[in-house]
């Protein structure tokens, strides 16, 4: 009967956010100590590194996004809820992307499982949006030698006094940025 095991089903699926969160929190705290102990300790390239930053810290949050695809895929495959573990992989890493099943489907007692994957991925992927953008305002404030990545490339001078919520066009401070939308 369908909907017997939901129980199993929600404690499986607690227990698989829990973990992608401390999977996913342990490794942002790891990228922000390399991208600080990068700026700290070791000797810039010509701005070279402030461009090579952003590119390490896209490929770190994939490779965690990858672990946590990776144990949703290899959850579905032990329990033999899909037969095969590219099965398993291609349903896990659909879900958590919320592009949505095209092919491998979970059973009926299972499915409940595959949709909080994707819940769990949309709030996983905006958490990583969101420590890639403050990395990057980071990146964009002037070092000691006066050096920072070009304003358009990324941000644009804020529109509005520095303190002030209103748009004011006439008083831009250009050390004042905000993400272009």
């Amino acid at each position: 009967m369908p909907g017997a095991n939901l129980g199993h089903e929600l404690l499986l699926a607690t227990g698989m956010v829990s973990l992608t969160v401390v999977i996913h929190l342990l490794g942002l705290d790891i990228l922000m100590d390399l991208t600080h102990w990068r700026f700290t300790r070791l000797k810039s390239f010509g701005g070279l590194d402030r461009m090579l930053a952003p590119l390490g810290i896209v490929l770190g949050l994939f490779v965690l996004h990858g672990l946590e695809i990776w144990a949703y895929a290899m959850v579905y495959w032990r329990m033999d809820l899909l037969p095969t573990l590219e099965q398993a992989l291609y349903f896990s890493t659909s879900a958590y992307s919320t592009v949505g099943e095209t092919g491998a489907i979970l059973p009926v007692d299972w499915r409940i499982v595959g949709v909080l994957e994707a819940v769990n991925g949309m709030l996983l992927i905006g958490w990583s949006t969101a420590f890639l953008f403050q990395v990057l305002s980071r990146l964009m404030e002037e070092d000691e030698a006066g050096r920072q990545l070009p304003k358009g490339a990324i941000a644009r001078p804020s529109p509005r006094p520095k303190g002030s919520r209103k748009a004011s066009p006439s008083a831009t401070n250009s050390s004042d940025t905000e993400l272009m939308q």
